[in-house]
């Protein structure tokens, strides 16, 4: 459904290259409109990975340029508008006196993305634009290899489905980071870089490897930039197709790529060739490795994907549907690979799904149904490492891992309505629960009382309710389960489990079960 108005939307971004403004007018996510872009390139990453931390003078150039930016906004008259910050402030340790200073400054306020978020709204805009020209329904799986300043995203879709993500702490600051300026001007450097990218990729090859990619998918400045070097024009809005060898010769051409050879052949400023090196290196092992059929080069980046997620959010669009069923089947993945009972959790997936949507009135939205979904689609993986404390083991191993499509916030909940979904409750004195802040408390609270009770009804893990209903008035929810096994543990466990819903919700909870 199209906005009831075309209304102007800013995105600011704030990166440890780049700082950029874009603004558009927001029709549908099919009809988004460039009104304005500037853009300056910046080195306050380099700074960062040496220091870390952003000096007085650095946070005094981002406001002055954030000012700029805002008059941008007023000439325009935008009212909606987000400043986002990636690395650069993400991993300051001074951070909370940047986003201090930005705000006593300018008056704005700076949602810091962290790095999985920042790949999965790049990854939106990418897939919906290659969905548009008819590139995401090949059978053949597909790369898509995100490399930023801190880190590097690598993401295999295969027949319109996600089968692979991982991020690495890998980007190309914290590469350059990783050496000092002598190291960087030795001859043996390219070789170094390229054998310390490898020992850091080589547990990730034969992951990637099995799933035979035949594309790599490449979206932002760098892989535009670095085509433009090989002699391609990247103004089209249209995604390129190159061949693996022509970034081979390229990269042979240089025997051995240093940021010295890319200042003194392509006259590329030093704080580019900076980045661009490590990227190139970055490419060449990764080709290694999978040895695909096509490079593919996408002009949109982390701008381009922020407008679309966000005004898609706003009108509702159905790809949002798209992009969560994409995210909840590499949940699975991952769930499948604890070897978890998977007809269980779908059981239990299921029925939590209905009951959400009695519960629309409480705050429980789409994305929070999402949210929740993914907990039962993980609320059982760790029983894999123990029968024992499963709970506890499944809250540290999705902890330690990127769910895609998720902020670090969301996982947070994720992990804590797993841990309490067994036995407990969310309590301000368990070390997991009392740091979070008080709208992710309130959210696990409501979310590990409707899994308990959704939970119960397969307790017993034999799906034995054929059916379920769900009616609701003003003081209660009436569950009717259809059956023809007995179902005494499930309707003793549910009645325990209704008692906690019932104090959350403040809504009586009733089963009643029938035969037919």
């Amino acid at each position: 459904m199209a906005l009831s108005k075309q209304p102007l939307y800013g995105t600011i971004h704030l990166g440890a290259s780049s700082m950029s403004i874009t603004i558009v007018e927001y029709t549908t996510i099919d009809e988004v409109k460039i009104i304005d872009y500037a853009s300056r390139d910046v080195n306050f990453g380099e700074e960062l990975f040496h220091n870390k931390r952003l000096s007085f003078q650095t946070i005094e150039e981002i406001c002055r340029l954030l000012k700029g930016y805002k008059r941008m906004l007023e000439e325009y008259g935008v009212e909606h508008y987000t400043v986002y910050a990636t690395a650069v402030v993400r991993e300051a340790e001074n951070r909370r006196s940047i986003m201090d200073q930005i705000f006593v400054q300018t008056g704005f306020k700076v949602e810091v993305v962290d790095m999985p978020k920042e790949i999965y709204y790049k990854y939106f805009g990418l897939y919906y634009h290659m969905m548009k020209q008819g590139l995401t329904d090949t059978k053949d799986a597909a790369l898509f290899i995100d490399i930023t300043s801190g880190g590097v995203g690598l993401t295999v879709w295969q027949k319109g489905s996600l089968v692979f993500q991982e991020n690495v702490h890998l980007g190309t600051l914290r590469v350059m980071e990783s050496f000092n300026r002598n190291q960087r001007s030795s001859l043996s450097f390219p070789a170094a870089v390229g054998e310390y990218l490898h020992s850091m990729l080589q547990p990730l090859e034969d992951e990637v490897r099995r799933f035979n990619v035949k594309y790599f998918v490449l979206s932002g400045d760098e892989p535009r930039e670095i085509a433009e070097l090989m002699g391609f024009k990247t103004h089209s809005q249209e995604t390129m197709s190159l061949l693996p060898q022509q970034f081979e010769d390229f990269v042979e051409s240089f025997h051995g790529v240093s940021a010295t050879k890319l200042v003194n052949q392509y006259n590329v400023p030093e704080h580019r060739a900076n980045i661009l090196m490590p990227t190139i290196v970055l490419y060449t092992e990764l080709l290694k490795m999978v040895r695909p059929q096509s490079l593919l080069i996408s002009p949109y980046g982390f701008a381009e994907g922020v407008i679309l997620y966000k005004g898609a959010e706003l009108e509702n669009h159905h790809f949002l549907d798209v992009m969560r069923e994409q995210n909840l089947q590499l949940a699975r993945a991952i769930a499948r690979s604890y070897q978890v009972d998977e007809a269980h959790v779908a059981q239990v997936e299921r029925f939590t799904v209905q009951l959400c949507h009695n519960l629309a009135d409480f705050d429980i939205d789409e994305r929070m149904i999402f949210v929740l979904r993914t907990a039962i689609i993980l609320s059982e993986v760790g029983k894999f490492v123990s029968l024992r404390n499963h709970s506890e083991h499944a809250y540290r191993i999705i902890m330690g891992t990127d769910l895609f499509g998720l902020s670090d916030r969301e996982k947070e909940v994720v992990a804590n309505v797993v841990f309490y979904h067994y036995k407990g409750k969310p309590d301000d004195d368990d070390e997991n629960f009392h740091y979070l802040k008080e709208v992710q408390k309130i959210l696990i609270t409501k979310f590990v009382a409707i899994l308990r009770c959704m939970r119960a009804l397969d307790v017993s893990h034999k799906l034995k309710v054929s059916k379920l209903a769900i009616e609701r008035n003003d003081k209660c929810i009436v569950v009717k389960a259809t059956t023809k096994q007995d179902l005494s543990l499930e309707k003793w466990t549910f009645e325990r489990e209704a008692e906690y819903f019932s104090e959350v919700f403040g809504l009586e909870m009733v089963l009643r079960i029938g035969g037919k």
